[in-house]
């Protein structure tokens, strides 16, 4: 009898350890500490832990620290890193027709960006499963402004600049080609640095992220114009989300989606209170007027087109323009 009250602790014991043992998913992130991004990840965080009862839980890298985007795809590729919140341009290099969502000149303000991500998204998606992801939010970094030590007004003005261009971005360096603008390819991590040491004259980022990449420090300028609407998302490779009960791969579904869709409001508000930071750090802003705007706007559909066959489909394009208003 001791002998049986000995195994049947003995496995309760075990079962007990198994229940306790967490499922920790290694979450990258480019967004430094205390910024929208990752204080949403940590409130997802918090959250999911509480609804697994502890089975499931983040481990963030934040900043960088897990490499540029590109890294980031690697790793989780071999399994190094589980999840991840993307720009664009991570979306890209897994699922390259997302960058429909990014054209120069595409959408001029949220209702449009609205309009087209709820036409397009759905059938993104597929795109990720097919690549050996789970797509688990949309999230976005906002409207890209261009950020210079020469100012910005005109089509003209960006011919010859030197411009910071992500490496590996297909969609930049087509849309460089039209504008006349030097790429100067660089991982993220080096853009402030070039810029002090004035190896690029100007920068394309949202006034959030030029905040929180401290690249507000070394320019002069802001043109007022905004270029395009910089997406975002949250991936965890299939491999990852397969290790999870169903119960929990369905709590982290209705979870992401809940932060995800948090991130964009408090991205899109953190990014409109960032334009009077960058003005009282003396940052000029740049008027582009009406007649340069349609300019900008007639070179960007050249770009739209060229990209056809080579990151999306002429019939996403369409889908897309027609849902933006254009």
């Amino acid at each position: 009898m001791k002998r049986i009250i000995l195994l049947v602790a003995t496995m309760m014991l075990a079962v007990s350890a198994e229940a306790g043992a967490a499922t920790e998913i290694k979450l990258a992130i480019l967004a430094p500490e205390g910024t929208a991004w990752h204080k949403v990840m940590t409130a997802w965080d918090k959250e999911l832990q509480q609804k697994t009862q502890g089975r499931v839980k983040f481990k963030i890298y934040a900043g960088g620290s897990m490499g540029d985007e590109q890294d980031i795809v690697r790793k989780m590729r071999i399994g190094q890193v589980h999840a991840a919140g993307f720009t664009g341009l991570g979306l890209g290099i897994i699922n390259p027709a997302v960058r429909v969502l990014e054209l120069p000149m595409l959408v001029s303000n949220y209702a449009e960006a609205d309009a087209v991500t709820k036409k397009i998204q759905p059938k993104l998606e597929k795109g990720f499963d097919e690549k050996g992801f789970v797509f688990l939010g949309w999230a976005e970094t906002g409207f890209v402004n261009v950020f210079s030590n020469k100012p910005i007004s005109t089509l003209k003005d960006m011919s010859g600049m030197k411009m910071w261009a992500w490496e590996g971005d297909q969609l930049v360096a087509e849309m460089y080609k039209a504008f006349k603008i030097v790429p100067i390819p660089l991982p993220i991590t080096d853009v402030l640095t070039s810029l002090q040491t004035k190896m690029v004259d100007a920068v394309y980022t949202p006034p959030l992220g030029a905040i929180a990449l401290q690249w507000f420090t070394a320019v002069k300028f802001m043109s007022d114009l905004k270029l395009a609407d910089s997406t975002g998302g949250i991936l965890i490779t299939k491999k990852a989300f397969a290790s999870l009960s169903p119960a929990d791969q369905k709590l982290l579904r209705e979870t992401g989606r809940k932060f995800a869709a948090e991130l964009v409001k408090q991205t899109r508000s953190d990014n409109e209170k960032s334009y009077a930071t960058i003005a009282n750090a003396g940052i000029k802003t740049v008027k582009v007027d009406a007649e340069e705007v349609e300019k900008i706007r007639a070179t960007s559909r050249e770009v739209w087109k060229a990209l056809v066959g080579k990151l999306y489909s002429q019939e996403l394009l369409n889908e897309a323009i027609a849902a933006a208003g254009k």
